[in-house]
Order: C-alpha cells, then structure tokens, then sequence
C-alpha cells in the first residue's frame, strides 16, 4: 500500500512512518520542518520524504496523487505554542486539513486516517474517557484552546467532506505518546530538564528538589511511543468500523508518581515543589480504551521500564543538543 503521512518528521509522525514502513507499505513522508524534522526519520527503503507545507494547497494536491491512504499528522503541537502562536496552530490545524481532505477527495484517496488528541476533551466530564463524550470550547480567549479547536475543527471537516465519498475514515485520539526525541515541550523531558539542572546546581547527587507546574495530584494515562504506534496502526488500518478511537492506556498516573519515577531512573529522590496551574490545564486525563482493546491491541511497555529508557537518552543527549519534535 502507498501511504501519504503528513507531519511526518515529528515525534509520532517519524515512529508511525518507521512502523508502517516495516510492514511493508511504501511510504511518502512529508513535512515542512517547522516543528518537527525529515532529517530525523530512519532510513529505510520503503521511505521517501519530501519537503511540503500543507498550507499550501497545489503543494499537497500533488503530493497525494497515487496514494491508497493519508495520515493526515501535520500540526503545531507543544503547549507552549498554543499560547506563543495561537493563530498559527489554528491556521494550520484548519486549513492544513482543509487541503488535506480537498486532495484526498481529488485523487479518490481509498483511506483517510486523521491525528486528533486529547486535548480536544479539555477537562473531560467522565474518567476514564470514552469517546462519545461531549467536546467543545469552554473559552475562546483562552489561546490554549486553539489546538483543542482546531482539533475539533478537523475532526468536523474529516466527518462531513468525506461523508458521501467511498473514503474508509478513522480519527484517533493520542493520549500522552512519550519516548526519546520527544522535544522538549512535553511534562516527562521537562521534568528530566529541571532535575538534571537540580543536579548540576546543587551538586547533590542523592536528593533534589525541583519546581512542578500544579499540585502533583493531576493525572495523565502514559502510552511509549512504540505501543502508541502499533495502537495506531491497529485503530486505523486493522479497525473495518473507523470512527473515533483512543490511541492511550488506560492507566492514570499522578504526576507527582510520574516524577519520583523520573527521578529513581536518574537515581535521585526527587522532591517537588508545587506551583499554580496555567489557566485553562485539565486536571484529570485517562482515555476509556474499550475500543481499541475489543481490536485485540494491548500495551507491551511498562512504564517504568519506558520511563527508563526515555530518562536515559534524554540524559545522554540534554546538553547542547537540539531534539525535534
């Protein structure tokens, strides 16, 4: 199968197309490099990338002739970004997809696969979550809204341009994807960050205490990026049903969990000093998986042991090096 992943040099983009790739498709992988980086994805015979900026309508249009399906994964992510850029994030959120689906429509395109994400739930009524929740914008001053609307946006347009073609559509919804390369916009490299500068400040390799943003009672559900893109390859490609699937675990982890685990991997007892949430932060996030799970997928890494592994190349790799998103 010839496969269009679009916002393929970032952090699931680049682990998604190495997936499919492995399997055996031929895949096209396209990205503009704003966020994220084609350099970074492995080489392998069955990948080809090319520079594209989705916002360029011409540009996809031909980039998508011939393909059998599109992962439409190209977006700004990065909560600092919703706040920085909003317009951005919503321009590209919206009319990214927009000329996705038109070229998908122009070539007849058998499958289109959309990247929604949890952030589209805002703070979600029901733990854990299932997919027929309610979504909306609770306030539209609020820049951190404009990935969720966007979000939103998308899946609205992917539903409805799409309705009357023969185009087989699922839209899954990531909960928290981590691992190494992940940047550095994300709650566990961040976390890394304050504790290896803790380290060096204090000189105390035994015992650090580090600044957390909100109490530590918050909860997120934690799924390794190698899981989360088998999850994906299962609720889109193995999933005849398509419609809205979470792509996550159903395990809520406190935060405050998360970081003594954190920093047992860099061999420290981590103490966190609690701070005010930014506006707008959900407190509780953890994803009902019944679907996903009724394909037969399950999570095969732990998180401690992918906690592990994500601590130690960030640990390798903190200091002077640029990791893309």
């Amino acid at each position: 199968m010839r496969i269009v992943v679009t916002g393929a040099g970032g952090f699931i983009g680049r682990a998604l197309c190495s997936r499919l790739a492995g399997q055996g498709h031929e895949i096209l992988a396209l990205d503009n490099d704003f966020r994220g980086a084609l350099s970074s994805i492995s080489e392998h015979e069955n990948i080809t990338t090319r520079r594209c900026d989705v916002l360029d309508a011409a540009e996809v249009t031909r980039a998508f002739a011939g393909a059998d399906a599109v992962y439409h994964l190209a977006a700004i992510n990065g909560t600092g970004n919703f706040y920085r850029i909003p317009e951005k994030v919503l321009e590209v959120g919206i009319i990214g997809t927009h000329n996705a689906l038109k070229a998908t429509l122009a070539h007849d395109i058998g499958r289109f696969y959309l990247a929604s994400s949890s952030e589209a739930y805002e703070n979600p009524p029901v733990i854990p979550t299932p997919e027929t929740v309610r979504l909306s914008v609770s306030d539209v001053f609020n820049p951190r809204y404009s990935y969720s609307g966007s979000k939103i946006a998308g899946e609205l347009m992917t539903i409805n341009y799409l309705r009357a073609s023969g185009t087989h559509v699922a839209i899954f919804r990531p909960h928290n994807v981590y691992g190494p390369q992940m940047g550095f916009e994300h709650v566990i490299p961040q976390l890394v960050k304050v504790t290896l500068d803790a380290i060096e400040a204090s000189g105390d390799t035994s015992t650090v205490t580090v600044p957390l943003q909100g109490s530590g009672e918050e909860t997120r559900a934690f799924i390794f990026v190698a899981d989360g893109v088998r999850a994906i390859e299962s609720g889109t490609l193995h999933n005849p049903e398509g419609g809205l699937i979470h792509i996550g675990n159903q395990v809520e982890t406190r935060i405050a969990d998360l970081a003594a685990l954190i920093g047992r991997s860099l061999g420290v007892d981590l103490t966190i000093q609690p701070s005010a949430m930014v506006q707008g932060s959900p407190s509780r996030r953890c994803p009902d998986t019944s679907r996903l799970r009724a394909l037969g997928f399950a999570p095969e890494v732990s998180l401690e042991e992918g906690v592990g592994r994500t601590v130690r190349w960030y640990a390798d790799h903190y200091r002077g090096v640029a990791t893309p998103a």
